[in-house]
C-alpha cells in the first residue's frame, strides 16, 4: 500500500472537521508548501500536525491565526527551511510521472478526436498520423500545466485575497498559451512527421506509467519505514 496516499486520505478526512476559516488557511498553506522543494512526505506530515493544531484551537474557541500568527507565508517559509528537500530521484520520479501521464492522456484524446478512431471503426486500420502540430501543442500543453500549477500554488495566499493583478495575469497567460496551442494545431495539422500503429505508443506509455508508479510507491513508503524505526 502507498502509505503516503493513505496519510493524505486521513488528512483529507481531518480537514472536513475544520471550520471554514481554518480550512481556507490550511488550503492556502498546503498549496504554498507544494510549490516549494519540500518532499511530499514532509508536506503531509506537516499538514497532519497543522490540522491537529487547528482542531485544538477550535476546541479552545481560538482563531487559528492566534496560534500560528497572522503572517502565514512567513510561517510556511520557516517550515520549508526546517523540512527535508526533494532528492533528485524524487524530482525525477515526479516529473516523469506527470509527463508520462500527461502525454498518455493527450494521446488518447488525439486518437478519439482525430480520424484514427474513424479508420479503426470503419476499416479496421490502426494507422495514425503524428503531426508536428500535435507534438508541439502537446509540449506546450504540458508546459502550461506545470506553469499554472506552480503559479497558483506559489501565489495561493494572494489569489485567495482576490488579488486582481495576479488573477488577470493568470487569465491572460492561460488565454495566450491556449490560443497558441489551437493555432499550432490548425497551421501544422498537415505537417506529418510519421505514421504509426496507434497502439504502439500505448504499449510503451502504459508500462512506463506502471513502472514509475511502483518506483514512486516504494520510494515514499521508505520514508514511513524510516520514521517507524526512529520512533
Amino acid at each position: 500500500m502507498n502509505q503516503l496516499k493513505k496519510l493524505r486520505k486521513e488528512n483529507n478526512k481531518q480537514d472536513k472537521l475544520l471550520s471554514n476559516e481554518s480550512n481556507t488557511i490550511m488550503v492556502d498553506m498546503v498549496c504554498y508548501l507544494r510549490a516549494s522543494n519540500l518532499c511530499e512526505y514532509d508536506i503531509e506530515v506537516i499538514r497532519k500536525e497543522l490540522t491537529g493544531m487547528a482542531l485544538e484551537s477550535q476546541l479552545r474557541n481560538q482563531q487559528f491565526s492566534e496560534v500560528i500568527g497572522e503572517d502565514y507565508k512567513a510561517f510556511c517559509d520557516e517550515l520549508i527551511k526546517n523540512g527535508s528537500s526533494k532528492t533528485r530521484y524524487e524530482k525525477g520520479l515526479e516529473i516523469s510521472y506527470v509527463l508520462v501521464h500527461g502525454i498518455m492522456v493527450l494521446y488518447l484524446v488525439e486518437i478519439v478526436c482525430s480520424s484514427a478512431i474513424v479508420n479503426i471503426i470503419q476499416s479496421g486500420q490502426f494507422s495514425m498520423q503524428i503531426t508536428a502540430g500535435f507534438v508541439l501543442s502537446t509540449l506546450i500543453a504540458l508546459g502550461m500545466g506545470f506553469g499554472i500549477y506552480y503559479y497558483m500554488t506559489k501565489n495561493s495566499f494572494e489569489l485567495t485575497k482576490k488579488n486582481r493583478k495576479l488573477q488577470f495575469v493568470l487569465i491572460i497567460g492561460f488565454a495566450v498559451v491556449w490560443t497558441s496551442v489551437v493555432l499550432l494545431r490548425l497551421v501544422m495539422k498537415n505537417t506529418v512527421l510519421l505514421t504509426i500503429n496507434c497502439f504502439y505508443p500505448i504499449i510503451v506509455l502504459a508500462p512506463a506509467y506502471l513502472i514509475i508508479t511502483v518506483l514512486n510507491h516504494n520510494y515514499t513508503n521508505s520514508f514511513f519505514k524510516l520514521g517507524s524505526k526512529e520512533e
